[in-house]
């Protein structure tokens, strides 16, 4: 059977995702009701957000380990973004973006903040990721807060912790995001947040549940992050391997045997005395 027509076909299979820029996993739209500004758009890294974020700090008298600084930080995330998981299109990473597509597991939903920062949307536990690697580079404290169906973060500084919530924009005062004032019960946080911009609130976190805590500054999603990593590099070069089986199925299992070096009919029985004394 002649392989070499489908092989090749194949290559071109696994190579043509890589030439379509499309995000084929569900977008929501903007909804007109959050806090984002599209001209901050142009903070497209975690560099230019940590400089704009401390330049406004500088502008304000803030101190980068104060709760203050935590704040600020979260309030421009929530102007940064508006909800709604960013993914990989198909031609950075299409083994994850189909993988989603087909399976409904968040496969292609990014998890690099660098990466997040290229969309003007980003989920809440996207959000919060942005945010988190921010505090690692200045070296504050932080955790992941996860309830049902949301994710949000406390803050360490002076000693406490604080509640934060970029995505959702909760309506709090630094005494109220203290641990103490809410005691991790889901519950005493509803009364925070926009009944008219959340009207989901009693499945994002419940009714009677407790909050649960990450390990302080544990890199989130590790296992996302290595399968995304390794499917990206994957992606790019699939289309080699068909190729690289029809090559080796070309070289002939015989190529490299002994031929006879000489014609002459007698020549093994020549050599049998050798063998025989």
């Amino acid at each position: 059977m002649n392989l070499k027509p489908l092989l090749i076909s194949f290559a071109v299979l696994l190579a043509l995702p890589n030439f379509i820029r499309e995000d084929i996993n569900e977008q929501l739209p903007f909804n007109n009701t959050e806090r984002y500004h599209p001209v901050l758009k142009a903070i497209n890294s975690v560099d230019k957000l940590e400089k704009f974020v401390d330049a406004e700090a500088v502008s304000r008298k803030i101190d980068t380990h104060s709760p203050q600084y935590s704040l600020l930080l979260a309030y421009f995330i929530s102007c940064r973004f508006y909800h709604g998981f960013s993914h990989y299109k198909m031609n950075e990473n299409w083994i994850a973006a189909v993988g989603e597509k087909f399976t409904g597991i968040g496969l292609s939903c990014k998890v690099q903040p660098e990466e997040i920062l290229k969309h003007p949307n980003a989920a809440c536990s996207q959000q919060a990721l942005v945010m988190m690697e921010i505090l690692k580079r200045k070296k504050i404290d932080y955790r992941k807060v996860g309830f049902p169906h949301h994710y949000a973060l406390e803050v360490r500084s002076n000693g406490n912790w604080y509640y934060f919530d970029p995505n959702m924009e909760p309506d709090m005062n630094l005494s109220q995001r203290l641990h103490e004032s809410w005691s991790a019960s889901n519950d005493s946080l509803k009364k925070y947040y926009s009944a008219a911009k959340h009207p989901n609130l009693s499945y994002q976190f419940g009714t009677g549940e407790t909050a649960i805590f990450g390990t302080v500054n544990e890199v989130p999603a590790k296992r996302l992050r290595f399968f995304q990593s390794s499917t990206a590099v994957l992606s790019k070069i699939a289309w080699c391997f068909p190729l690289l089986f029809l090559f080796a199925r070309k070289r002939k299992p015989g190529m490299y045997a002994l031929k006879p070096v000489n014609n002459d009919p007698g020549f093994s029985s020549n050599l049998n005395p050798l063998f025989s004394a």
